[in-house]
């Protein structure tokens, strides 16, 4: 029993002996806290010193991550030594130059002669406005009412096409009215882009039109909204009872598939027998588009196309379960470019397609944007396509499989009878 009560008493003085070492290393610390802090703290040349050289480094440390970030990590040394005569040369016209100085159009034009320099068709510089029009094409979308005009022999500003499902097509406005005033202003004289730059700038919610029509005038109000411009069109063609879809594509916009799709369906829902898909005079666009649309009638695991960086190359294959089997012919002409010739490529050597026309224009090249803090961009090639097959179309071109040519008759008044490769076309798929 003693001894038990020893052990306790042990217990209980070695907590306590615990206790006052855990306080007086917890005084032993705080005095060395208030000495840190203390105002009488001295210290030596030696400490001050190395605190300066300690913030000096952190100081060039951080500066040097910041700039690396906005260079994309470039060597700033290299850059510096690579800037160093454009610099110079800014420095100079606005410091020294007796004129007045645009800065932003000096920058401007600096990086517009770069991309120029490169001797690439495709590696541009777009200014804001420009890049406005591109990408108002490129996005299938702009703010306006939904008409297409023209400027006709007399100087006359008409109406040339009204958009389904558009503010326009819901008003009284028709095709061949004559514009002569809009908002009150008298547009006789000007020409159908400065009536569309009005239409599409104006903030105003709506837009009146004065338009002549059967030697009457008449006002028409039209809200503005946000307008998707129709980048497919289509019919159908009977021969030899046959029923003969057609689709036509002006561009590979990014509302294009969903346009394409809906047009497709309807077809299908027709019954028809096989297709024409005319890229005759489509410069081509988004290429996730135009993949899309190639995946709607490959089979999973074709190749729709190839990319080659570098020497390496990398093939695009259909990831859908969506294919079609019936015939299909392709319409080409020169105006068909870059997403259009991968189309065709890929409907001729994967699809069995037939190609009907004359070569394409062999637009061969992939490139990106750059968006700049003025709204311009610049566009610079980064990858070659290939065919499924592996041939590169630059320069050459895609050649048909029937070839065919217009005759002088379709270009002095184009009518569907006289187009001879619509009708070769239609010929192939009615047999």
């Amino acid at each position: 029993m003693k001894k038990k009560e020893k052990e306790e008493n042990k217990s209980k003085k070695d907590i306590k002996n615990k206790k006052n070492i855990s306080k007086s290393k917890s005084k032993t610390k705080t005095n060395k806290l208030k000495k840190f802090f203390s105002k009488e703290e001295k210290y030596t040349n030696k400490d001050i010193l190395l605190i300066t050289i300690t913030s000096i480094v952190f100081g060039f440390v951080s500066c040097l991550f910041c700039f690396m970030f906005i260079t994309g990590g470039k060597n700033i040394i290299t850059l510096c030594i690579d800037l160093k005569d454009f610099v110079k040369s800014y420095n100079t016209l606005t410091e020294k130059y007796y004129g007045k100085i645009d800065k932003q159009e000096l920058i401007n034009s600096a990086i517009k002669g770069m991309y120029y320099s490169v001797g690439d068709d495709y590696t541009i510089y777009m200014d804001k406005e420009e890049t406005e029009a591109f990408e108002e094409i490129i996005t299938g979308e702009y703010e306006g009412i939904g008409c297409s005009v023209t400027t006709d022999e007399n100087n006359n500003i008409k109406v040339y096409s009204i958009f389904e499902n558009t503010p326009a097509a819901k008003s009284d406005l028709q095709v061949g009215d004559i514009i002569i005033k809009v908002d009150k202003e008298d547009y006789t004289g000007k020409n159908s882009s400065d009536l569309a730059n009005y239409i599409k700038t104006n903030k105003n919610k709506t837009v009146v039109l004065t338009v002549k029509r059967d030697n009457e005038e008449k006002e028409i109000t039209i809200n503005r909204e946000k307008v998707e411009i129709p980048s497919v069109s289509s019919k159908t063609y009977e021969k030899n009872d046959k029923k003969i879809g057609y689709i036509e594509i002006s561009t590979f916009s990014s509302v294009t598939k969903e346009q394409f799709e809906t047009k497709l369906k309807k077809l299908e829902k027709d019954k028809i027998d096989s297709l024409i898909i005319d890229v005759r005079n489509n410069g081509g666009g988004y290429l996730d588009c135009v993949t899309d649309i190639t995946d709607l009638f490959l089979k999973k695991g074709e190749i729709v196309y190839q990319l080659e960086t570098n020497g390496k190359k990398e093939k695009i294959k259909d990831t859908t379960k969506t294919h079609r089997d019936y015939k299909i012919a392709v319409l080409t002409n020169k105006g068909s470019a870059s997403a259009s010739e991968i189309l065709a490529s890929a409907l001729k050597e994967t699809y069995g397609s037939y190609v009907v026309g004359t070569n394409t224009y062999g637009k061969g090249t992939v490139q990106e944007t750059m968006t700049m803090k003025d709204g311009s961009i610049v566009k610079y090639t980064t990858k070659k396509w290939l065919t499924p097959k592996g041939n590169w179309v630059n320069k050459v071109g895609l050649e048909p499989t029937d070839e065919v040519e217009q005759k002088e008759e379709y270009y002095k008044n184009p009518t569907e009878e006289n187009d001879s490769q619509l009708q070769k076309a239609i010929e192939i798929l009615s047999n």
